[in-house]
């Protein structure tokens, strides 16, 4: 039973080797297909026809959009200072039919070299009938266009125009090496799949003139530092008086002082001294004196006598 049994999974091993190489070249055939599908629908799928400009042709079959394009009084710069710079975007109505939920697009585009632009460095406003300038919400696609999305939608009968102001400003951590950058517009429609006619417009950056006057306000403003030392001066001059007025009190202390002179003290005492010497007192005082040492000496005499006697 045991050698049936192992004979018999022999047999099968072929079929199930063949079922496995089966599975294994259908898996990488799949594998193989959508790895060559994925580039040719990514491609597909980020194409912007705004970037190539150029009229749009229509199939007949898919609902078009109004054609949109910009207005003459369009800026062609905008300030890197932060001002605002207003745009037109015109939308004619040529499908032939009355369309609903008509809305422009706007893009912000950063050709050439130099960083792109992102979300965070530009501001863009649309301005509703009735409620003023409304902040449009951005975000990136995958092209690398800066997208603004209006919200405000409008019914557009076949044959009119209608047109819409929309403004961009920059903010203060734009790329400062960009000089310029695109904008571009087309519409859209609550059933449109086909773009209409679309508009891209170049658009230079201006730096503000005062850009370079800046750089020179510090040395302006250094000029007043320069002067300082003119406040330092004046101290000094007043000083100077205070040093030569220091002496004149202690002069004139010197001077109605009598106490503050000992150069003065001694001249004093000798004319005193005269004084004293040559008064009338003089005279009896020396007298007194002499019969003082007579009468001494006459006492001193007699005790000698005394003795001898």
């Amino acid at each position: 039973m045991r050698a049936s049994g192992i004979s018999a999974f022999t047999k099968n091993a072929p079929s199930v080797s063949r079922r496995s190489k089966i599975v294994g070249l259908a898996a990488t055939l799949l594998l193989g297909g959508a790895v060559q599908l994925l580039p040719a629908d990514t491609a597909w799928a980020c194409a912007d026809s705004r970037l190539t400009g150029g009229a749009v042709v229509h199939d007949g079959i898919h609902p078009v959009a109004p054609d949109a394009a910009f207005t003459a009084d369009s800026a062609g710069t905008v300030d890197a200072g932060g001002a605002w710079a207003s745009f037109g975007v015109s939308i004619h109505n040529t499908t032939g039919g009355t369309q609903s939920g008509v809305r422009p697009s706007f893009g912000v585009h950063s050709p050439g070299k130099a960083k792109a632009l992102q979300p965070q460095d530009v501001r863009v406003e649309m301005l509703v009938p009735g409620g003023g300038w409304e902040p449009l919400k951005l975000s990136v696609n995958c092209t690398g266009v800066v997208e603004a999305e209006p919200a405000y939608r409008q019914r557009l009968d076949d044959g009119g125009t209608a047109v819409v102001r929309i403004r961009l400003a920059l903010t203060a951590g734009a790329p400062k090496d960009r000089t310029d950058l695109q904008v571009l517009t087309d519409s859209h429609t609550a059933t449109s799949e086909t773009p209409g006619l679309t508009d891209r417009r170049t658009v230079k950056i201006s730096r503000p003139a005062a850009e370079p006057t800046g750089r020179t306000t510090p040395t302006g403003k250094a000029t007043p530092a320069a002067k300082a030392p003119a406040p330092v001066a004046t101290p000094t001059s007043t000083v100077a008086p205070a040093a030569v007025a220091a002496p004149a009190p202690a002069t004139a202390v010197a001077a109605t002082g009598p106490a503050a002179s000992p150069a003065a003290v001694p001249p004093a005492a000798p004319a005193r001294l005269a004084e004293t010497g040559g008064s009338h007192g003089t005279g009896p005082l020396v007298g007194a004196g002499g019969a003082v040492v007579l009468l001494g000496a006459g006492g001193v005499l007699a005790a000698r006598c005394r003795a001898r006697g």
